[in-house]
């Protein structure tokens, strides 16, 4: 079952940073080379100086792990990294405005007893890559620090979860920030005892579902399976997490977009013609087509080329039992998983392990076309956001999804606090 457990968090010291803006960060995978240069203008003691490293040729990634490691010694040396002397959990909430709606995303962050996934209550929903993982896991074999939490969901209907903790917010936050995306980022820190031992225990028979950073979390397990035995107790044992309810009114997934691009004399009516065996054809104007694929909701995908837009809506999701007869019904529903499996697989014959030679991802619909106008791809699938209730029906069927398959927003700053997992 899972174990929430709290920890004296590490944070920047407000009497030397005077301006959180100038030290957060995105996640480090979500870092360009444009934005690294300007997080490291802005402050010396950025947090892109310990979680960024590169996989370019030129960079020594073994100099960049020990100055990571040089930075956050340092840095504590000197004051501008304070840690809490008390165990605590630590309420986090971010509030930010979609397409003219306003949202607050609630949760809290704490420390999870690590178990390996899908053995136990704690559940992936999407598959991992290599690369990530080994560039993870010399960060934490040479600075023994956890830096960035992974994102979970749990299932709380009646939000006793967050009613709890959201009595202990009425006070200032310890942070009150503004990102560079205009997402406001608030952190509180609760450090009793009766509380955080109520909130453990309300969760003690949950299913959480990791929502992002499933590279973060096996690296965490990678980690403290190379240690050894190191005892129930020690630090390693932990990966620091946020937590979030999979019912909060807050909890928003951008849908991710395909490009396609280098299909030898691809011509657009015969793949139309194609998709007319399995989908509904309805060719739309380009200013509709956005609101035509929002009120389709599931099962629907639009497809942009400079020429023309269509909407394709899957005649019957009982096609998918032809292609896919061994995964659940929750897996063949997926809006992603149909689009893979008869539009990109079987129509356009792009075999999964060549995918990265043909499809590119972007966010927005406006962006997604405006790529496709300038001729830079051949044409684009438009798609529908998956639902956070699919990313658990799918995950407890110990399934997961295609990457790229969700795209939770906003991303969870990276700078509010931290962990050591020295011991």
């Amino acid at each position: 079952m899972p174990e929430i457990r709290p920890f004296k968090g590490i944070r920047y010291n407000t009497e030397k940073i005077k301006n959180f803006a100038d030290v957060i960060t995105q996640p480090y995978d979500q870092i360009t080379d444009e934005m690294e240069r300007e997080y490291k203008k802005k402050s010396p003691y950025s947090f892109v100086n310990l979680i960024l490293t590169h996989y370019a040729d030129g960079h020594d990634r073994n100099k960049e792990y020990e100055n990571a490691k040089e930075c956050a010694e340092k840095w504590f040396r000197d004051g501008i990294f304070i840690q809490d002397k008390e165990d605590s959990i630590y309420p986090y909430y971010q509030e930010f405005n979609l397409e003219g709606k306003n949202y607050i995303r609630k949760g809290f962050v704490c420390r999870l007893r690590l178990e390996e996934l899908g053995k136990g209550n704690i559940l992936p929903h999407e598959k991992t890559l290599s690369k990530p993982k080994e560039d993870r896991l010399n960060l934490t074999r040479i600075t023994k620090k956890d830096f960035e939490p992974v994102f979970l969901l749990y299932t709380d209907p009646k939000n006793v979860v967050m009613d709890m903790i959201e009595r202990k917010c009425k006070d200032k936050p310890i942070v009150d920030v503004k990102d560079d995306r205009g997402v406001q980022h608030k952190l509180w820190k609760i450090s009793d005892r009766d509380i955080i031992a109520q909130v453990g225990s309300a969760l003690k028979d949950a299913l959480l579902v990791i929502a992002d950073g499933h590279h973060r979390y096996e690296t965490a397990f990678n980690y403290l399976n190379e240690l050894g035995e190191v005892g129930t107790e020690h630090p390693a044992n932990f990966k620091m997490v946020t937590l979030v309810n999979i019912q909060d009114p807050g909890l928003v997934i951008l849908p991710t977009h395909r490009l396609v691009m280098n299909l030898k004399d691809f011509k657009g009516d015969d793949f139309i013609k194609k998709a007319e065996e399995y989908f509904a054809v309805k060719k739309v104007d380009r200013q509709n087509l956005k609101s035509t694929l929002e009120k389709e909701k599931m099962y629907a995908f639009g497809f942009y080329t400079k020429k023309d837009c269509y909407i394709l809506k899957l005649k019957d999701l009982k096609i998918m039992e032809r292609f896919l007869p061994d995964r659940s019904k929750e897996y063949q529903s997926l809006d992603v998983a149909i689009l893979h499996t008869i539009l990109i697989e079987n129509i356009l014959g792009i075999k999964p392990e060549r995918i990265e030679d043909y499809i590119r991802y972007q966010r927005g619909i406006e962006e997604t076309i405006k790529r496709v106008d300038s001729g830079e791809f051949q044409f684009a699938f438009l798609m529908n956001p998956t639902r956070p209730e699919q990313v658990r029906d799918v995950a407890t069927k110990k399934e997961r999804m295609p990457q790229k398959s969700t795209d939770f927003y906003p991303k969870l700053i990276s700078g509010l606090v931290f962990y050591d997992i020295e011991g």
